[in-house]
């Protein structure tokens, strides 16, 4: 180690090392954060029309039973 007898020398490199670990975690985290913010709108894009889809299925649904359903003339 370059630093055996300096203490401060010590203390400064461990400093050093300590607030380029911070760095990382919050580059990591915002990294993290902006993937999820980018996600958000193609599965809110894709959840509204899944529900389309479903509502459209279920008003078949409902029309073909009512019309089995409906008296004939």
């Amino acid at each position: 180690m370059a630093n055996e007898n300096n203490p401060v020398g010590a203390v400064n490199e461990l400093v050093d090392v300590a607030s380029k670990t911070a760095v990382q975690l919050a580059d990591t985290l915002c990294g993290g954060i902006k993937s999820a913010a980018g996600m958000v709108d193609p599965l809110g894009k894709a959840f509204v029309s899944l529900l389309g889809n479903v509502l459209g299925a279920a008003t078949q649904v409902f029309e073909s039973v009512a019309g089995v359903l409906a008296p004939k003339q």
